[in-house]
């Protein structure tokens, strides 16, 4: 009995895992790569919320001279912007440039009280009864408050190949107003 000679396949299983490794493997390896980023970025994000939900809290800080100061959003030398800004940069997100933070704040709380005179507001917008200011310095005690952090996507992900291409990773926090409670002092007690 004679065998017919069989055709010779060296290497057709190399090449068939060369397809499946390109076709398949490869895309999913950029794609559990991005997905890791953006998993980083939004706890990163999330973080730096919370930071800036801490430092809005209190409203005021006593700066180094021992002068209250005014938190705000965006402006001033004490604001919730570049405090977030200040913590992902530290956290390895260098791309990102000051006005590449978005920050939005708003009172959940309506206004019972008219401690806070309008005139105090730098916009002179006038707000009405039951409304504040969407600035942390005009909180009182108690008050529930939202703030919303938003980077853009492209300035932070590492490999740009589209798999994951959210436009803006962001986070809200609620949070609650932590001012201590208003008080006089008492001028005509004696010192020591």
């Amino acid at each position: 009995m004679r065998r017919s000679p069989r055709p010779a396949r060296r290497g057709v299983a190399a090449i068939e895992l060369a397809f499946v490794f390109m076709l398949f493997v490869i895309p999913l390896m950029f794609g559990i790569w991005e997905l890791g980023r953006l998993v980083q970025v939004q706890q990163l994000v999330s973080n730096a919320t919370r930071e800036g939900a801490r430092l809005s809290a209190q409203a005021y800080t006593i700066n180094s001279s021992g002068a209250p100061t005014q938190i705000r959003l965006s402006t001033g030398t004490v604001n919730v912007q570049a405090s977030v800004y200040q913590y992902l940069y530290a956290a390895g997100l260098t791309n990102l440039q000051l006005s590449d933070v978005t920050v939005e704040f708003a009172f959940s709380t309506p206004r019972t009280t008219d401690y806070v005179p309008l005139s105090t507001d730098p916009t002179g917008t006038n707000y009405p009864f039951g409304s504040y200011p969407p600035e942390p310095c005009y909180g009182e005690k108690g008050m529930i408050f939202t703030l919303k952090i938003t980077i853009p996507w492209s300035k932070v992900r590492w490999i740009n190949k589209g798999l994951i291409s959210p436009s803006t990773v962001s986070f809200t926090v609620t949070w609650q107003m932590l001012t201590d409670d208003r008080f006089q002092v008492n001028g005509t007690l004696p010192t020591w």
